[in-house]
């Protein structure tokens, strides 16, 4: 990744731009092919993320006394606040030279990549832990929606498969007006809406296009096809 955007990616899938920087980005998207590849790559993560609860590490087995060093267990056992030194004075601060600037400028670097680490981690474990869930699933299910705009004349052929982590996508688009970037967006019955994928002029008529969301398939309301400047090229209910 080399476009300094692709930093906002995070905040876009977890929501968290307002609509203003929502928009900025969107429209810069619609331009950047690096930021449209990694918005397809990440677009699982939100999902992934929200099957996660509290609820989940509650099992975790504490470690046995026995395995534990003397030390440590000498530490639990006595009164941690009896044993406190007394409060030292201060000295006049604005009278000290700040000689430890430098050395804490470089603590807070390494806990920022150390932060860094716990995230990607996290995010890690957590994929690692929804492989071995979807072990026991039974198979994905797939749907296939197809409609055609009256308006712009484009039609769309989308097949939704349900996976753990939220919904793939493939849309094969007929009619489309050459020239003009555009973007999958699905819309969940509560409102919720998430962009899952970009593509510009490359891909032919009819060609499977893919991308990804989020939104479990039984909470998806219609799929959108956009251009980059949101106007709606054609609308998929779900069949009726």
């Amino acid at each position: 990744m080399t476009c300094s955007h692709t930093f906002s990616l995070g905040a876009y899938l977890l929501g968290a731009l307002d609509p203003i920087e929502r928009s900025a980005f969107e429209s810069h998207a619609a331009r950047c092919d690096d930021c449209r590849a990694e918005l397809v790559r990440l677009a699982p993560l939100p999902g992934l993320l929200h099957r996660i609860s509290a609820a989940d590490f509650e099992d975790t087995p504490e470690v046995p006394a026995d395995l534990r060093g003397a030390e440590e267990i000498a530490w639990y056992e006595e009164d941690p606040v009896a044993e406190l030194p007394p409060v030292a004075v201060l000295p006049d601060v604005a009278r000290v030279p700040d000689i430890d600037a430098p050395r804490r400028g470089r603590r807070l670097a390494l806990m920022g990549a150390a932060a860094a680490m716990v995230v990607a981690l996290s995010v890690g474990g957590v994929l690692v832990y929804e492989s071995l869930r979807a072990e026991d699933r039974p198979g994905p299910v797939m749907v296939s929606w197809s409609a055609t705009d009256p308006a712009s004349g484009v039609r769309a052929d989308v097949d939704l498969t349900d996976r753990a982590w939220g919904t793939e996508v493939k849309i094969r688009l007929h009619d489309v007006p050459p020239g003009k970037p555009c973007k999958l967006l699905v819309r969940g019955r509560d409102g919720y809406r998430e962009v899952a994928g970009w593509w510009a002029t490359s891909y032919g008529q009819g060609e499977s296009i893919p991308g990804s969301t989020s939104i479990d398939l039984t909470r998806i309301s219609r799929i959108q096809v956009l251009t980059d400047d949101d106007v709606v090229l054609v609308d998929v209910p779900p069949p009726s």
